[in-house]
């Protein structure tokens, strides 16, 4: 019965040892490679910094910021329109539904679909710690209930 009662003993020590071994490697193993998905440049676009155009092509203003919601999903895209040099510029918020994106045409990438007199009646976009005036376009524009 003592010897039974040992070798018990013996094998739960054993059992513990063994576990505390495989908690403190699998403690100092690296953690798995993050998934990479490769995405072709036909498909998606750096769009900081790139150029607006207006649907004849012509250059209205550059993407300069994209106002995100809380789950991470862009809302508006932040134009700067005009001026030279930071003199004499305007930014506005627009809905991000109002931007057309063409990844693989590098001639219209993005394409605002919005008129000139939209963009002059659209209130400027000053302060990023005050909530944003978005501009909705009537097409874009979330139905009634």
């Amino acid at each position: 019965m003592q010897r039974s009662f040992s070798l018990l003993v013996i094998f739960g020590i054993m059992a513990a040892a063994g576990a505390w071994a495989v908690a403190a490697w699998a403690a100092d193993a690296p953690p798995p490679p993050p998934a990479v998905e490769k995405v072709p440049p036909e498909d998606a676009e750096a769009v900081l910094g790139q150029r607006i155009l207006d649907h004849a092509g012509k250059t209205i203003g550059r993407l300069v910021d994209v106002l995100v919601d809380g789950t991470g999903q862009p809302r508006a895209a932040v134009i700067d329109f005009g001026g030279f040099m930071g003199v004499g510029n305007r930014k506005v918020a627009v809905h991000w539904n109002a931007l057309q994106f063409n990844p693989g045409d590098p001639a219209k990438k993005i394409v605002l679909n919005m008129t000139p007199d939209q963009i002059k009646a659209a209130p400027e976009y000053r302060n990023v710690n005050q909530a944003a005036p978005v501009v909705t376009p009537a097409d874009t524009a979330p139905s009634a209930p």
